[in-house]
Formats: structure tokens, C-alpha cells, sequence
């Protein structure tokens, strides 16, 4: 993290889910779920400024397919902290992209968390506000990105406990050419993948090693069934006895040893990240 007068330059990094659990649907139509997140090293660039002037915000992202306006988590992150105190001023946002999009890693959420978490840095009064819940205000996931490391969480992925940072090498994710969008994958959830059933417990995860024999995801069945390339990724890790593991709703896949992707598939090599590094631009 670079801090200078006015100004913040800090990581919003991808994060994979250890284990995902469907534990029944709710009332209210969303699923109540039990997951293990983990950040990761691989990280988007996050350049946050408050400059005098009417209160307002400002984006620019180095992918020019990602919205920059409203539509954008990290705008409407700032939006949210600016309607709560008048008077902020002119808040700039750039966002250099290198997590890939529509692959479950977490990275609109991640950017929308790294702006709350520079503001607050930039400004006591950002402090002063309740930012978990202005961060569950923008998704799901996002609360998870104020703390980082690795967490046990329930509800819609909102309570959180924090854990010991897993203990694990390289890895390497793997991200198709196609998409999935997570409320796609779990429409298409079967009524036996939605539950009910209970939840083991952050004890189950008390131990930086204890991930390596439970990693699971309710979500791959039906991104298999709706992405034969996630389908085919997954089959062909497990040929060569890779461990594997569906990155959230996907359709990005993890490989948790360093692989050379195959053709047409996009390769990222990367490790966890712990929550003390965070905010690191180079992660350690």
C-alpha cells in the first residue's frame, strides 16, 4: 500500500472459496450458505483520491468492457460513503484490472471493499461509519474483503469468523473463455443441491492446514451443467490427479499446484494471501 497527502494505492485482491455449502433457501430467495474464503496474491490496483470540490465521484478502469459509472461496485462504494457525509468532496477512483470477470474470484467486489477500506484511511469520519454494512449493501462477498486472510462465513456470506491464514504453496487459477453469472448458477441449483442441511462450524477449519481435506463446492454441478468448458477443465485436472476445486459460482477453476493451462485457457499463477498483507500491492 502507497500512502501519500490526499491519495491511496492499495490492493483489491481475488479470493477463492475453500469450501461452499448450500444450506437451504431462505425466505427472502437468496440461499443461506457456509464457506471458507481465501484471498489471494492475484490482486487488481486500486488508486483512490479526495480532491476539494462538490461532492461526487469519478472512475476509470483500465478495462474498457467494465462499466464506469453506477453500474461499477467501487463507484457505487464511494457513492454510498459520500451520500453518508456531505461535504467529502471529489472522490477519484482508478482501478487497474487483472482479476478476470465472471470467473468467481470476487473482483468487482473486491474493488467495491478497497475503496471503502482507502477512504477510511483518507478520512477519520469514513472511520466513523459502519463500513460492514455499507459493504453487505453492495454484495454478498463484500463485507469478506474488509478483513481479508482466510474467514469461515454463514448467512448469504456476511457473518464472518476470522481464522488462522491457511497454510498452502503455489497454485494456479484457470479461467475459460466463457462467463458465468453467479445468479445463473444458482437458478439452476437441483432441489436436492439446496438442502436443507447443516453446517459444520468454523471449528471444522481451526487448524491452518485443516482446508486440504475438506475442499468442496456445492456450486459445480451446475456450472458444469451450464459451462461444458468448466465441465471439461475440471475433468482433465482430475486425469492428471490435480488437486481441484470450482472458484465460487465460476467459471474460473483452481488448480492447487502451478500447471501450464491449456490452449484457449488463461493461466494465472498465484498463492494465499494473508490477512495481514492485505492492502500489499506485492503480497508476500
Amino acid at each position: 500500500m502507497i500512502i501519500s497527502p490526499g491519495q491511496v494505492i492499495l490492493a483489491a485482491p481475488a479470493k477463492i472459496n475453500l469450501f461452499l455449502e448450500i444450506l437451504g433457501q431462505r425466505s427472502d430467495g437468496f440461499h443461506e450458505i457456509e464457506t471458507v474464503f481465501q484471498t489471494l496474491a492475484l490482486a487488481d490496483r486500486v488508486t483512490v483520491r479526495l480532491a476539494d470540490g462538490p461532492d461526487g465521484v469519478r472512475l476509470l478502469c483500465s478495462d474498457p468492457s467494465l462499466p464506469q459509472d453506477r453500474e461499477n461496485l467501487a463507484y457505487r462504494a464511494a457513492a454510498l460513503v459520500a451520500a453518508a457525509l456531505p461535504g467529502l468532496g471529489l472522490i477519484h477512483i482508478e482501478l487497474e484490472k487483472r482479476i478476470p470477470h465472471g470467473a468467481g474470484l470476487g473482483g468487482g467486489s473486491s474493488d467495491a471493499a478497497a475503496v471503502l477500506r482507502a477512504l477510511a484511511r483518507l478520512d477519520a469520519r469514513v472511520r466513523g461509519l459502519d463500513l460492514p454494512a455499507l459493504a453487505l449493501a453492495l454484495g454478498s462477498d463484500v463485507p469478506f474483503f474488509l478483513i481479508g486472510g482466510t474467514a469461515h462465513a454463514t448467512g448469504r456470506g456476511e457473518r464472518l469468523t476470522a481464522l488462522p491464514d491457511a497454510q498452502g504453496g503455489a497454485l494456479t487459477v484457470l479461467m475459460p473463455p466463457e462467463h458465468l453469472a453467479t445468479p445463473r448458477v444458482f437458478a439452476a441449483l437441483t432441489e436436492a443441491e439446496r438442502g436443507p442441511r447443516s453446517a459444520r462450524g468454523a471449528g471444522a477449519w481451526a487448524t491452518p492446514q485443516s482446508w486440504r481435506g475438506q475442499l468442496d463446492n456445492r456450486l459445480t454441478g451446475p456450472a458444469q451443467r451450464l459451462c461444458p468448458a468448466v465441465s471439461g477443465l475440471l475433468g482433465l485436472l482430475a486425469s492428471r490427479s490435480v488437486p481441484h476445486l470450482l472458484s465460487g459460482s465460476g467459471a474460473a477453476c483452481i488448480a492447487f499446484a502451478a500447471v501450464d493451462p491449456a490452449p484457449g485457457i488463461a493461466g494465472f499463477a498465484t498463492t494465499f494471501r494473508a490477512r495481514g498483507n492485505l492492502d500489499a500491492l506485492i503480497a508476500l
